[in-house]
């Protein structure tokens, strides 16, 4: 494993094969080079939310040296039971050591004429989140869906709600869709960046590949992370359905590869 000090911060989502038993995963990320993981959305394949699931993963983490960079929420801020829930999400990401939980503020597609009802409930939802993020430092990162009216919802709540708790998570494969596309988004929010999702894509409905495997321009793609001022973990939210590699330790070892490219690029990237 590399020196810590020269390691990039290189992360890569459970969501990448949920087929896959956590306890499986952990090691194999481990082996492959990442420093850190992200939870996926499906909260029963990691048990992050039981006091159990709590200590298994700690002591995993702790077995193989690596750390939670993101947690996904398993649900989004539009539904009536939404702070309930993500407050639950919160206060566990906060026991694991989890700065930031992404989350999406609608559905993944929405009508236009639907953006101001929803951008109400959303805005509610994350007033009541406001208190749990302060008392548990739990950064929400809002995740761009389709681009259009659902992606608006997600810039417009991020603009309203309080920058100590709220901030941006960027998704290539999503703001791609329909692309090449340029990467304005990622100027949108530059220094309440927390949170990246990055992954290729090659067609519709055919995305969260391996970068290089799709259309996306990553010299592009790092120039604008690096124009943003973002200095977190680089995450990589692919998966094996439509990537070249399907077996897991391939797979994990061909990421990691992939990921290093990406993280000399940004290394690269003109200030």
């Amino acid at each position: 494993m590399e020196d810590d000090l020269n390691r990039p911060a290189l992360s890569i989502s459970t969501a990448f094969d949920y087929n896959i038993p956590i306890e499986e995963q952990i090691p194999a990320i481990a082996a492959a080079g990442f420093s850190h993981v992200s939870l996926g959305a499906k909260e029963d394949h990691s048990g992050y939310l039981t006091a159990p699931g709590r200590e298994h993963l700690r002591n995993l983490l702790r077995q193989n040296e690596l750390e939670i960079d993101t947690l996904h929420a398993p649900c989004c801020m539009d539904l009536p039971d939404s702070a309930e829930r993500l407050i639950a999400v919160a206060r566990a990401a906060a026991e694991l050591n989890i700065p930031v939980v992404v989350v999406h503020a609608g559905p993944f597609a929405i009508e236009a004429s639907e953006q101001e009802n929803l951008l109400r409930v959303v805005l509610q939802t994350g007033q009541s989140l406001e208190t749990v993020s302060r008392e548990t430092g739990t950064i929400f990162a809002v995740e761009n869906v389709l681009p259009g009216p659902a992606t608006e919802l997600a810039q417009a709540s991020v603009s309203h709600l309080d920058p100590a708790c709220f901030g941006f998570c960027y998704d290539s494969s999503h703001d791609q869709i329909d692309g090449p596309n340029p990467f304005d988004l990622l100027g949108s929010f530059s220094r309440r960046l927390f949170a990246v999702h990055l992954s290729d894509r090659i067609a519709a409905y055919v995305d969260h590949v391996l970068p290089g495997e799709g259309f996306i321009d990553w010299a592009g793609l790092t120039q604008a992370l690096r124009q943003a001022d973002y200095d977190h973990p680089l995450l990589f939210e692919v998966a094996v359905t439509h990537s070249s590699a399907k077996e897991m330790e391939p797979f994990l070892e061909l990421a990691y590869r992939r990921a290093c490219q990406v993280h000399q690029l940004l290394a690269a990237a003109i200030p």
